[in-house]
């Protein structure tokens, strides 16, 4: 009788066990997992300047969040909740990424269709608020259990305008004067080249009204004209070679007023000066060239020349 007392027990025991896990393992969406979470958004929490036409957020869980159950999907539609800052709800649409499905990737958009767009009014320089709600179920049935708030700032279209309508305009006037400038440039050059080359003087009496003489006498004043201006710049050009020609000259070639004697820049020797005329100053000369066998102001030809005619007597 014990034994079958303690049999019944431990068996009721067992089944109370495994209760929960049979219910948990029937309602999947029940199960809680604590590591179910955003991983990251675009545009992120606090974003400004996310633009106005197809307004929408990017959403990667650390989950798969591709439901194949249609009635989950539709239940996680109504998980997304868009206001502006006066609290109006902005229609949705909610879509999955069959492609970055294991990134966990959902894509919450302004509900841009026939019937909404009346509805639909993303305004400019506006705070706007998406909320995640608790019961978004992702691939495995699991719940997010949590309120995520993501609030982003659109940008302001009306001073992007104003900023672009600038620059255009700047872009548009900096076009202009270039063109202008080119223009100009290339019409004096035509007139350069026409009051060089010359021109047809039939033409221009047909195109003027003038007569070919007339033509031909302001041709001929002009080419006159142009001719004593490069003559006056050639002449002017040569003055200022010359000019620079004659200082660098000047520079080199420094000139003393007039001879001076040695003493005046402090020098003590004299030199004595003796006259080769008078007859004592001959003697001398004779007396010190006796005797030698280098004669002063003799060269080599000439003392062995002298010798030979010695040799020939």
């Amino acid at each position: 009788m014990k034994r079958i007392i303690a049999t019944l027990a431990i068996t009721i025991m067992c089944l109370a066990m495994t209760a929960p896990a049979a219910f948990a393992a029937e309602d999947k969406s029940d199960v809680t997992v604590p590591g179910f979470e955003i991983m990251s958004t675009s545009p992120e929490d606090g974003d400004t300047g996310v633009a106005v036409d197809n307004f929408s957020i990017k959403i990667y869980f650390n989950k798969e969040m591709t439901p194949e159950n249609a009635e989950v999907r539709k239940s996680n539609a109504t998980q997304f909740t868009l206001v502006d800052e006066e609290g109006e709800k902005v229609p949705l649409k909610v879509y999955y990424s069959e492609k970055e499905k294991k990134r966990g990737l959902m894509m919450v958009a302004a509900d841009y269709s026939d019937n909404n767009k009346k509805d639909v009014q993303i305004k400019g320089a506006s705070e706007y608020t998406l909320t995640i709600g608790d019961k978004l179920q992702a691939a495995d049935g699991s719940r997010y259990n949590q309120t995520t708030k993501i609030k982003v700032k659109t940008l302001n279209q009306q001073r992007s305008m104003v900023v672009y309508m600038v620059l255009m305009f700047a872009m548009m006037g900096g076009m202009v004067f270039f063109t202008i400038r080119s223009t100009k440039k290339a019409e004096e050059k035509k007139k350069e080249e026409t009051t060089t080359k010359g021109s047809n003087p039939y033409k221009e009496a047909k195109r003027t009204g003038k007569s070919v003489d007339e033509i031909v006498a302001r041709d001929n004043k002009a080419k006159q004209k142009k001719e004593a201006a490069e003559a006056r710049k050639r002449e002017a050009q040569e003055a200022l070679e010359a000019e620079i020609l004659e200082k660098m000259r000047r520079e080199k070639n420094k000139r003393v007023s007039g001879p001076a004697p040695i003493s005046k820049a402090g020098s003590t020797y004299r030199v004595e000066v003796k006259k080769t005329g008078s007859a004592e100053t001959k003697d001398e000369v004779k007396k010190s060239n006796k005797g030698t066998t280098n004669p002063k102001n003799q060269s080599g030809k000439k003392k062995n020349s002298g010798k030979n005619r010695k040799k020939k007597k």
